[in-house]
């Protein structure tokens, strides 16, 4: 199982990669996606949400879009939950606001740690449905570096080295 941080990493890489395509990217419906992050979104157009990680959310909206929302700090505990609350002043939610992680307590739910929100990052459903695959672990990455921890030699070794040599 990846860690938290790996699939961030993951996570990041293909939308920035996506993101730096020179030609533009045609979304469903054979428009152009515009990319400019937005501010906020329409909160009657919320069709639904996936939590991807303690610092990703995905907005799916009604008319088949979709933005990415990389909020500005790791939310704790918002991708064990996978559920948020949030509180609007009008009728859009905005990277000014908060979410609020909803742990289970029992038969219920009470408020866990409260997260600011970041820019809404337009993305097509491809990108969306490729993030997903990336954070259930279902996609194998090629070119993934793999690290793994060595011993270094002492300094006793390196100086019998010299000496030997």
């Amino acid at each position: 199982m990846r860690s938290a941080i790996q699939r961030y990493l993951l996570v990041a890489v293909v939308v920035s990669a996506a993101w730096m395509l020179s030609a533009p990217v045609v979304a469903q419906d054979d428009d152009v996606l515009d990319r400019t992050p937005q501010d906020c979104v329409t909160v009657a157009r919320i069709r639904s949400t996936e939590v991807i990680d303690d610092k990703t959310i995905l907005f799916y909206m009604r008319g088949g879009r979709v933005y990415q929302n990389i909020l500005e700090r790791d939310c704790p505990r918002l991708e064990r939950e996978g559920r948020f609350m949030y509180e609007i002043r009008g009728y859009r939610l905005c990277d000014i606001d908060m979410i609020t992680v909803l742990d289970r307590l029992g038969a219920g739910f009470s408020r866990g740690f409260t997260c600011r929100l970041g820019e809404f990052h337009p993305i097509t459903r491809q990108e969306a449905e490729e993030i997903e695959r990336i954070a259930e672990g279902e996609v194998e990455q090629e070119g993934v570096i793999e690290i793994e921890e060595v011993e270094l030699p002492s300094e006793d070794s390196e100086e019998e080295q010299a000496d030997s040599e």
